[in-house]
């Protein structure tokens, strides 16, 4: 989501891009606030850029995304040498407030959710590049107890099925073989009776779009109709990103995810049963207030009986304004505890990806390959259907095709092979 609104906002301008910070006329850092950790990158980012503006005071320096619409008026205070602080959904506004500012030199905030062109601006495409992403949502209607992005990006608002479908078919004219449809909760996508199962279908009849993905799935808007196109439709990648965030029924309740332990098995289950060779990757958070022993253990066994591919984990992160971050201070878990559950955690999912890679070896898979490697031309790097990295010699003028490649070895983060006939 991050990377699409930065290409949102490179496009807004219609400005060349530069590498250099110092040739550049107007800064952007756009930011995340789902953990502190990324608050924190974005205020270390600003930091680098004050001496720029001291040495340029027409530089126009800025900060957009979450973090901006979380702060709002407090970052101009903090920061004297910010010029604007601009939210999410206000991105079609950028050209007008940088105006603002060079005609009036006037510091702005915006970071309204009413904002009627929400969809207006597409983001940038880089030339050559063979996937992409396409936003079919913005927002969020989940209200869970530790999550910060309904108050960051406002209520879901679902994107119209035919502008989705006209990106896409833009998207695939300029050589994009796979997209990546993105959302808070992208499977509740729905719109006139449409639902996500049906956004699947309709993707798939664009001409010469090769696959499609889709993040992030909340494991309640899993529908029948959703498994039946993930079955259906050959285009749709083998591989769902599902959080779970705990195994524990007691924690799923209080972090108010509106399911249990038992009815997210399930869903995976049925999704496994739809298709067999279904790659489940999942987020999971340790040391939510309250966890115990015993609801860690429970996280453990729902890692030990779904078998996931791999796992984003991390420590709980309390963040200003959610109902976790007011928890009473006995249910706070200690630093140490936490430690200890996420080392136990990534060590035993560590070993599960490793065999799920390893247990590919010999096997020939079908890998879209997106370009040569950055530290070595003569290699090939692109996914396989389940979202497995796989590098393999060969020519860059095969990217963007669909390869089979036989693979020879199973790292953790990515797979190695040789193209084969």
């Amino acid at each position: 989501m991050n990377e699409y609104d930065s290409n949102r906002i490179r496009n807004a301008l219609d400005a060349e891009a530069t590498d250099n910070p110092a040739e550049a006329d107007i800064i952007i850092i756009n930011t995340c606030a789902i953990r502190d950790k990324a608050d924190q990158k974005a205020f270390s980012s600003l930091g680098k850029y004050k001496h720029l503006k001291s040495n340029n005071p027409g530089l126009i320096v800025g900060i957009s995304g979450c973090v901006a619409q979380l702060y709002g008026e407090k970052l101009l205070e903090r920061m004297p040498y910010l010029d604007f602080v601009l939210g999410p959904r206000a991105i079609p506004r950028l050209p007008e407030l940088i105006k603002t500012i060079e005609n009036e030199k006037q510091r702005t905030v915006e970071t309204s959710y009413d904002i009627e062109e929400l969809f207006d601006i597409e983001p940038y495409h880089s030339p050559g590049k063979v996937t992409a992403f396409v936003s079919v949502q913005q927002g969020c209607n989940k209200r869970c107890s530790y999550c910060i992005v309904p108050r960051v990006r406002g209520d879901e608002i679902n994107r119209p099925l035919g502008d989705i479908l006209r990106e896409t078919r833009n998207l695939v004219d300029k050589g994009v073989r796979e997209v990546t449809f993105i959302g808070q909760t992208v499977n509740s996508w729905k719109e006139n009776g449409y639902k996500f199962g049906d956004l699947l279908r309709a993707a798939a009849n664009v001409e010469n779009l090769e696959r499609i993905r889709f993040t992030t799935s909340y494991p309640r808007d899993i529908t029948s109709r959703m498994i039946e196109a993930v079955r259906d439709v050959p285009k749709v990648c083998r591989h769902i990103h599902l959080p779970v965030q705990s195994g524990s029924n007691a924690v799923l309740g209080k972090m108010k995810r509106t399911y249990t332990r038992e009815w997210y098995s399930d869903i995976v289950k049925r999704l496994r049963d739809a298709a067999p060779d279904m790659a489940v990757s999942t987020d999971i958070i340790v040391g939510y207030p309250g966890e115990t022993e015993r609801d860690f253990e429970d996280t453990m066994s729902l890692l030990e009986e779904i078998q996931f591919d791999s796992a984003f984990s991390f420590k709980f992160s309390p963040r200003p304004g959610t109902t976790a971050a007011a928890c009473p201070a006995e249910e706070t878990v200690d630093e140490e505890t936490s430690g200890r559950r996420l080392s136990l955690l990534q060590t035993f999912q560590r070993d599960v990806t490793m065999r799920k890679n390893r247990a590919r070896v010999g096997q020939v898979e079908e890998v879209l390959a997106e370009g040569p490697s950055k530290n070595d031309p003569g290699i090939l790097t692109g996914r396989t259907s389940h979202n497995r990295i796989t590098h393999f010699r060969g020519a860059g003028t095969l990217s963007g095709r669909v390869l089979r490649v036989r693979i020879t070895e199973g790292l953790f983060n990515s797979l190695r092979g040789e193209l084969s006939v």
